[in-house]
């Protein structure tokens, strides 16, 4: 933006504006996906999912047709329910508009927050700070590459173990490889328990094999490139996106390695 001569404040909205909208066309575009996934599943496997019903009613003695089940739906759907629900909502969306906010002063400010920084803390510490400023950068890349060692381990194995719809499933599983603890396992959970029902065991050893690897291989490769290029112990590393993974969520990933920084240098600052 900067090499076409745009004002900053343009440019800032600009790039908030297009990440906007490539990030909602692809949240439209998964959703999509993922529903007519579920919907090929189970118009594939009608049969079968309506005798396993039946069978399930059977063993647990229970009358499916005198279920009162829009009673059920009413009540979980219920005023506290709902009450909740539009809460978290709004927290949600007051959240994301914020970060907007936060993103687009921070691009536009950039040099004035640097300013501030300078001033808050001693020379000899915001020199080395700066310096450390393109393994940020670096940083941000290699989880990129991460995501995409994990996204073509994932699309192997499921072409593999012979999983219907392995690019389109291998590629939800890399966006949410960036996801704190729950990850990947969105979409192993449902996978596993769909072969354990067609009693496909081999396959379901496979698939939790599989994820075993994508996680052990993430981890070794996260701390040691990323020790690497911080010039941070893989053990901090790994503690630092722990613990900023429980207070920040996804931005944690790269807030904490970031105070790790910052608590380093002023550690040795102050030698």
């Amino acid at each position: 933006m900067n090499n076409l001569k745009i004002p900053e404040k343009i440019s800032g909205a600009l790039c908030i504006a297009l990440i906007n909208i490539l990030l909602i066309l692809f949240i439209i575009y998964l959703g999509n996906e993922i529903f007519n996934l579920g919907k090929n599943i189970y118009s594939k496997n009608l049969e079968f999912i309506n005798k396993l019903i039946k069978d399930i009613s059977i063993a647990l003695n229970i009358d499916i047709n005198n279920l009162k089940i829009g009673k059920s739906v009413f009540s979980i759907i219920s005023d506290k329910g709902l009450r909740q629900g539009a809460i978290s909502t709004g927290e949600m969306i007051l959240a994301y508009f914020m970060a907007n906010i936060c993103t687009y002063f921070i691009l536009v400010d950039r040099k004035y927050i640097i300013e501030i920084f300078e001033l808050l803390f001693p020379k000899n510490f915001t020199n080395k700070f700066m310096n450390h400023k393109n393994n940020f950068k670096h940083m941000i890349v290699i989880e990129g590459i991460l995501v995409l060692i994990s996204i073509f381990e994932i699309i192997t194995g499921f072409i593999i173990l012979g999983i219907p719809n392995s690019f389109m499933l291998g590629m939800i599983c890399g966006v949410l490889d960036i996801l704190p603890y729950v990850g990947t396992i969105i979409v192993f959970i449902p996978i596993i328990i769909y072969n354990i029902i067609m009693r496909k065991y081999i396959t379901v050893i496979g698939l939790i094999c599989l994820y075993i690897l994508i996680q052990v291989v993430r981890e070794v490769l996260e701390a040691k490139f990323l020790g690497a290029k911080l010039d941070i112990h893989p053990l901090v590393i790994l503690i630092s996106i722990y613990v900023g993974m429980n207070i920040f969520g996804i931005l944690g990933m790269i807030a904490g390695p970031m105070y790790s920084i910052i608590a380093k240098e002023i550690i040795y600052s102050t030698e």
